[in-house]
């Protein structure tokens, strides 16, 4: 029988955070942090970190872009150190972890440390992508994941055959009403999560995401028969998580007992 949990707090915490996880105890994790904080590189070239969102400014000559507070903070580097020795540690099989590109090498660093496999960079392409207003550069239409396996357990196995690790899916476009409805600044597609899912996992084992946001890994861990454990750390989104998760529970029963 699947459970599906949702801690509010932060996932370090040395009390309730996975500290509290015996080693091992989670079959896999598919998690999306906050991106690293990044720093100003020259006078000239900024590299914005990802808890804010870079924007033109129009009708200015200085300077080509602002940033706008996402609400959320970017993962630190100590942070981040400790967070995949965690998941290292505590995942049977798999660990999925999404970051930006210039983070892809300090993760697998990390995780490595910890005793995982690196395995695979994945790719998540976007058909929609936000477009470079600038015009100066290519726009971006590629969101980076880490795929890592557990220490000591045996040989890899994955469900998604001779597939290669690059996933199609239109992101939610900004002032959408189904964006708009899930009240968080950057969620992820849920059919993204399903197929990370579907291919990585089986049925019954359980997921993991420290970083829970809104709940979509949750809610496609329920629709799919897994259990899942989670933490978010802001009561604002943990409630919206923690609404999503149990109006999917409650679609699953609705259905119960008419096949497929």
């Amino acid at each position: 029988m699947t459970s599906h949990v949702v801690h509010l707090g932060d996932c370090l915490d040395r009390l309730t955070g996975m500290e509290s996880l015996a080693d091992k105890s989670i079959d896999h994790v598919i998690t999306d942090p906050p991106y690293s904080k990044v720093v100003v590189t020259s006078s000239k070239t900024t590299r914005y970190r990802s808890a804010e969102a870079r924007i033109a400014s129009q009708g200015k000559t200085a300077p080509m872009h602002e940033t706008r507070d996402l609400g959320y903070a970017g993962l630190e580097e100590g942070q981040r150190r400790a967070v995949a020795a965690h998941l290292a540690r505590i995942a049977r099989r798999w660990v999925i972890v999404f970051c930006d590109a210039e983070s892809l090498s300090a993760w697998r660093t990390e995780l490595e440390s910890g005793g995982a496999r690196h395995v695979r960079m994945g790719a998540w392409v976007m058909p929609n992508f936000t477009p470079q207003f600038t015009g100066d550069r290519p726009g971006t239409g590629w969101e980076a994941f880490e795929i890592a396996y557990g220490k000591n357990v045996g040989r890899m196995r994955w469900n998604g055959g001779g597939n290669c690790s690059v996933y199609e899916f239109i992101r939610t476009p900004n002032g959408t009403a189904e964006r708009d409805a899930l009240g968080h600044p950057s969620p992820k597609p849920l059919p993204l999560m399903e197929a990370l899912i579907r291919d990585f996992t089986d049925p019954g084992e359980t997921i993991l995401d420290p970083f829970a946001g809104s709940g979509t890994t949750g809610v496609a861990a329920k629709r799919l028969g897994r259990s899942f454990i989670g933490w978010e750390r802001d009561p604002k989104y943990h409630a919206i998580a923690l609404k999503r998760i149990e109006n999917t529970r409650e679609q699953l029963r609705m259905f119960e007992g008419f096949g497929t």
